[in-house]
């Protein structure tokens, strides 16, 4: 009778570790898929962003462009500088 209570324990021993085993697999199985779910949130969040920026760097780059050609610039120049094109008079040739 005492081996066989001996062994009763040693089962329910082993029984109780298994239950505890199985609880913290299950914590860690629910927190990673809880992290799981906030980090795909957070990409989510971020490819959108991602996606605002580069179309913001398209428009940019389509101003940028435009401001670049030059009648836009003979315009401001003209415009916002009073400069304009040298006449041959004005014009000087320095030779080295």
């Amino acid at each position: 009778m005492n081996i066989y209570i001996s062994s009763a324990k040693k089962q329910f021993g082993l029984i109780l570790l298994l239950i505890v085993c199985v609880l913290v697999t299950s914590i860690g199985v629910v927190y990673t898929k809880h992290l799981n779910r906030k980090y795909f949130s957070e990409l989510r969040e971020l490819s959108k962003k991602k996606d605002e920026m580069n179309i913001e760097w398209g428009q940019l780059q389509l101003e940028q462009s435009t401001f670049a050609t030059s009648s836009e610039i003979e315009n401001k120049s003209s415009n916002k500088l009073d400069m304009h094109q040298p006449t041959k008079d004005e014009t000087i040739i320095v030779r080295l």
